[in-house]
């Protein structure tokens, strides 16, 4: 058993294992080092402030105490120090702070009170989380290249409907892959070329939606389009998913009646199940081997689509990259032993005085 014991964050009292609160104790202390004066203050008062929120909703949903997965959770939401407080930040800080005392004097010099000129930075592309309807790629295409999302939307459905719909979702389902999320403050303040600077990093952590910008694409919920799309995408991930829940079960049928069917014939003679391949004292094993690659090679792509619909509709935690990595391995391994055996099958349906 491990002890739990209460800790006040925000105003609230939450009740956390010992290794949970060494972790977000290690985590705020090194908040604190990245962000020091009285803005780093702020700032990280605005993150215990999520933190609060986060374990809030924990608790809600049914947990009785914090435990070291939802601190690791948490920081996972809401970035390490790394990802929003490196030297390139203190760098961007110190020059944005020296700009700022060389424009302050220019405008005393001329009693003016011009607008100090914001730095423009080169956008990265990244997939768009805080405007998705699937994965966010088109947001975030729309984000990088400064168009309306809705109007980036209508033209890949018409392009998709037009190209009969299987090329164009492959593309998108690789862009899914390929490209990065923009999941932590300074990879959000990037996707827009936004300035990685204290204040927007701390504007992006008190705010749930990305920090605004003259040019961006900014999430409007009541939007009419918006909320169309969002069905639409609900429901094609819902018909994906469903999809693939079929297949993965037909998979799973097909390769278990073929594997009873060679430990039938292999250990009994019985080809009860498999006598139309009865060609000769191989045909029957190698049929069934080909068969069950098959099943194999529907069963994995039936799995992938059923575990990503069910990670859009319902939050739920993706694939890790080594399981992705693992999973196209398996599965070129499998096509190609699916080919080898069907070939092998082939020349003995031909030549039945074939043998081994």
């Amino acid at each position: 058993m491990k002890k739990t014991f209460p800790v006040n964050i925000n105003g609230k009292v939450f009740y956390i294992d010992e290794d949970a609160y060494q972790l977000l104790l290690n985590y705020l202390d090194q908040l604190r080092s990245a962000f020091s004066g009285v803005e780093g203050d702020e700032i990280v008062a605005d993150i215990e402030s999520r933190i609060s929120e986060l374990f809030d909703e924990r608790i809600a949903a049914g947990a009785h105490a914090i435990v070291y997965a939802d601190v690791n959770n948490v920081i996972e939401i809401m970035g390490k120090p790394s990802d929003i407080s490196d030297e390139a930040l203190h760098a961007e800080t110190s020059e944005t702070a020296e700009r700022s005392e060389a424009q302050e004097a220019a405008s005393k010099s001329d009693a003016s009170n011009e607008k100090q000129r914001e730095t423009t930075i080169q956008k990265k592309l990244f997939r768009n989380l805080n405007d998705k309807m699937l994965g966010g790629v088109l947001g975030g295409l729309a984000t990088y290249l400064d168009w309306n999302v809705n109007i980036m939307r209508v033209l890949y459905f018409l392009l998709t409907v037009i190209t009969q719909v299987w090329p164009l979702t492959i593309i998108y389902l690789i862009a899914w892959m390929i490209m990065p999320p923009a999941n932590t403050p300074r990879r959000i303040l990037e996707m827009q070329g936004v300035p990685v600077t204290v204040d927007t990093i701390g504007q992006n952590v008190l705010s749930s939606t990305p920090p605004p910008y003259n040019g961006s694409v900014i999430k409007d919920d009541s939007n009419f389009l918006s909320s169309i799309f969002s069905m639409i995408g609900k429901f094609i991930m819902g018909f994906l998913g469903l999809t693939g829940v079929c297949g993965a079960l037909i998979s799973t049928g097909f390769f278990l009646f073929f594997i009873i069917a060679l430990i039938a014939y292999t250990c009994f003679g019985s080809l009860t199940l498999i006598s139309e391949f009865d060609y000769n004292a191989v045909a029957p094993a190698i049929a069934c081997a080909a068969y069950m690659c098959v099943a194999l090679s529907f069963l994995i792509p039936s799995i992938a689509l059923a575990w990503t619909s069910a990670s859009v509709l319902f939050n739920a935690k993706g694939a890790t990259k080594t399981t992705i990595v693992f999973a196209l391995a398996f599965e070129i391994i499998v096509v190609v032993a699916t080919i080898v055996l069907m070939l092998f099958w082939n020349e003995v349906r031909y030549h039945p005085h074939f043998s081994l």
